[in-house]
């Protein structure tokens, strides 16, 4: 259905990549054109400032709703760092001059996990080629796989032209629109799938929505140490973290059963021969940090950071009764803190984490 957008302007599709749900290779023969649509990925960083930089001012206040001078940093890395469980992007990409042409995307609502909001951005020499409709087609798509029941485009007053692209796209798609006038400065058009695929993505981020990260940082008890701090929960819960030790056998082992030991194997790498916790306790070529529940005295979480002579891997894992509370997330950035200055020999960082130190 997306490609019929394409080809009454004359496009001819290629599917150069059959295990591919979104890359295509565009190819418009009489304006000798080869364009490659895929998804946005973190090295794009400098594509999308230079599509910014190649839009006109007008073209600018169209897609941010205003005066934009330029992007920063915070900006681009929104736009390229993305969670795809989460929210989308895509982009055209001329294969000449490998800088994009177009972008869209829709970013989920933090509010309400089953709506999104849209946009669409094509340069203006590529426009009138049908790129716009074809891209949003597939933003739509992604929406609606991704269980989304809302896409929300803003537009400023008089700006007829995504108007009529998202009018096309809908009516093609068989979605039902609405358009609300009522602001004095914008117009905002309300897009929904005739028929609303039901997922588990829409509803684990309603869930997640409702579990804030609870806990505060305590390094009360050991004021002095660099890793080792008190998760510390409403309720009475507190969460130790800090580097393990010989003494975590048993404890690591436990947590092996508990977390099922072919998961905490993959964990560990092939060439340990020092039995099943060898690698979480040798610092010489690595950094494990446990999350101990004081009132158990378990370990609930682990992250571990492994270097090799020619290769490095970071994982993490939490107990199941345990996930949820952001314990994952703050050991995995306490070990790449580690990492960086205790393993990969950074002893300018180190030195800057230890007061009174010097090299």
């Amino acid at each position: 259905m997306c490609d019929a957008l394409l080809t009454k302007h004359s496009w001819e599709i290629q599917k150069s990549h059959p295990n591919s749900q979104w890359r295509r290779d565009l190819v418009h023969i009489q304006r000798g054109l080869h364009l490659e649509v895929r998804p946005v990925t973190p090295d794009d960083d400098r594509r999308e400032v230079d599509f910014f930089q190649a839009q006109t001012a007008h073209e600018r206040s169209g897609r941010f709703l205003g005066v934009q001078e330029q992007l920063g940093p915070e900006q681009i890395r929104q736009f390229t760092h993305l969670n795809f469980s989460r929210d989308f992007a895509i982009c055209a990409v001329n294969r000449a001059t490998d800088a994009f042409v177009g972008v869209a995307r829709y970013c989920r609502s933090i509010k309400d996990a089953t709506r999104a909001e849209l946009a669409v951005a094509v340069l203006k020499e590529y426009q009138g080629l049908g790129l716009g409709s074809y891209l949003a087609a597939r933003v739509f798509e992604a929406a609606q796989e991704a269980g989304l029941h809302t896409l929300v485009a803003e537009m400023l007053k008089g700006n007829v032209a995504p108007l009529h692209l998202l009018n096309t796209v809908s009516h093609k798609l068989g979605w039902q629109q609405r358009l609300d006038r009522s602001d004095p400065d914008l117009d905002v058009m309300y897009l929904s799938p005739a028929h609303i695929q039901t997922t588990d993505t829409a509803q684990q981020f309603e869930e997640r929505l409702k579990l804030p990260v609870p806990y505060t940082v305590d390094k009360s008890r050991h004021p002095h140490s660099l890793w080792r701090q008190d998760l510390v929960y409403p309720g009475g819960l507190c969460i130790e973290v800090r580097p393990s030790d010989v003494d975590d056998k048993h404890r690591l082992s436990s947590f092996a059963k508990i977390c099922h030991r072919e998961r905490v194997r993959r964990l560990q790498t092939a060439a340990s021969e020092v039995g099943p916790e060898g690698d979480f306790l040798d610092f010489t070529t690595g950094f494990t940090l446990v999350a101990i529940d004081r009132s158990s005295d378990c370990i609930v979480g682990l992250a571990h950071f492994h270097r090799d002579s020619d290769w490095s891997c970071l994982n993490t894992l939490t107990s199941p009764s345990y996930s949820g509370l952001g314990i994952g997330d703050f050991l995995a950035s306490q070990v790449l803190s580690a990492a960086r200055s205790e393993v990969l020999g950074d002893l300018q960082a180190r030195s800057a984490r230890i007061p009174g130190s010097s090299l």
